[in-house]
């Protein structure tokens, strides 16, 4: 998880979610798995060292390792919920969806991660927005004139594909790195993402797309 300086209530979060054991020095989740704290700094690093390996193709990487991610965050945030609501509640996908999507977040923002917003308003169109401050890939990061945080989009297409059971595709169609106040996706099939895709190369701004979908 990457580190950087926190507020009361975040620190308040990160007690909720990790455990420091002084014994070993070890860091771990609320489930008892180990984890690590990393800096923004050596997230960058990270980031850039992929992107000079993988070339023109880095996007897919760290799309796809996001997409894994969401993937085995939301098996974990199923096994806590059994954990917590007992083994004969209903299953993860018949529970309300913003309770679901939010507790799984909470935990990653108390990590680094960001701060979201969760637009559900269009889901019976097969679509989600998301808003996120803070990303953690931004910082340190040069100006971009294109969204760089595909990590994010590969996350949030994971877990909307676990949680909804079908195929799910993300695309960030604004980017702090690129100079705006936050990282803004959109969730979609991947008809859907496609357009938007090709609407934000021509030059269509967040809103006009979203007007577009919706």
């Amino acid at each position: 998880m990457p580190s950087r300086q926190i507020s009361d209530t975040r620190r308040t979060l990160r007690e909720d979610y990790f455990r420091h054991d002084p014994s070993d020095g070890s860091l771990r989740l609320s489930d008892g798995h180990r984890t690590a704290a990393i800096t923004t700094e050596f997230l960058h690093r990270f980031h850039d060292s992929l992107a000079h390996g993988f070339g023109p193709s880095a996007h897919r990487v760290f799309y796809a390792c996001g997409y894994e991610w969401g993937l085995q965050e939301m098996v974990r945030l199923t096994l806590r919920l059994r954990e917590e609501f007992g083994s004969g509640n209903l299953d993860l996908w018949q529970m309300d969806a913003r309770f679901v999507l939010d507790s799984w977040w909470a935990p990653l923002t108390a990590a680094g991660w960001g701060v979201w917003t969760l637009d559900l308003s269009t889901q019976t169109k097969g679509l989600t927005f998301i808003e996120v401050r803070n990303s953690a890939v931004v910082p340190n990061a040069p100006p971009a004139t294109a969204p760089t945080c595909h990590l994010y989009a590969g996350l949030f297409a994971g877990a909307l594909s676990f949680y909804a059971r079908v195929e799910n595709h993300a695309l960030e169609i604004e980017c702090a790195a690129m100079g705006h106040p936050s990282c803004r996706f959109i969730v979609g099939s991947r008809t859907q993402i496609d357009a938007v895709e090709s609407w934000r190369q021509q030059g269509a701004g967040a809103d006009e797309i979203r007007r577009r979908l919706t």
